[in-house]
């Protein structure tokens, strides 16, 4: 009898304890019902939902509907896709493992894949030597000089993209919320003008179990 009850308390002193908090919850701020994670940190399921969510924004906005139909004016050209440079997507969270050109990429090829923007690789934050190396093999006798790419060849980009991911935590009645916002403008390069921005929050939340405190 001693046992049994010995037993009893023990698992009832761990559901006692195990009560205490409950497992983080991820959830947009707005649907609170999402699936469970820990509280701190961003899962790159959830930026990669943003990117795609962003670049769905990008290409139904009204004002870069407007821009693309006057740049293909410009080049009198039904179908021209702008060139489009990568800034820096910086991390404005607590998690310094989130790797933000991960983030980039995603959002990177849901835009190119519309057809509807070209990403360079020439200038930006993916700059790379590769373009100069490339002409720089004119001085190599074994390269046919007809191959190699001369000066004045690259295009400059028309527009840039740069943005974050910023985060803010606040703590009421025993419920900790850490709001994650996925912030992203494109720009006219020639103007200056930003002719589309983004805001996506997301998050984790955790709340303490009435049981055991």
């Amino acid at each position: 009898m001693t046992k049994v009850l010995t037993l009893s308390a023990i698992v009832l002193a761990a559901g006692i304890f195990s009560g205490c908090t409950s497992n983080s919850t991820s959830f947009d701020p707005s649907n609170t019902t999402d699936q469970m994670r820990t509280i701190g940190t961003v899962s790159y399921a959830e930026c990669y939902d943003a990117a795609r969510a962003a670049a769905q924004s990008a290409l139904t906005s009204p004002r870069f509907d407007m821009f693309l139909a006057q740049y293909r004016k410009e080049k009198n050209d039904q179908v021209a896709t702008p060139l489009m440079q990568v800034g820096y997507l910086k991390n404005q969270t607590r998690d310094p493992d989130l790797q933000m050109n991960l983030v980039t990429d995603e959002l990177c090829t849901a835009l190119m894949n519309s057809g509807k923007v070209d990403v360079t690789l020439a200038t930006g934050r993916d700059v790379s030597q590769t373009f100069a190396d490339a002409r720089d093999l004119k001085q190599d006798p074994n390269f046919n000089k007809e191959t190699i790419s001369g000066k004045g060849t690259l295009e400059a980009p028309r527009l840039s993209l740069e943005g974050a991911i910023i985060s803010s935590t606040t703590s009421e009645g025993g419920t900790t919320e850490q709001v994650y916002t996925f912030n992203l403008r494109m720009a006219d390069i020639r103007t200056g003008r930003v002719i589309w921005s983004y805001n996506k929050p997301f998050g984790t939340r955790k709340t303490r179990n009435i049981v055991g405190w």
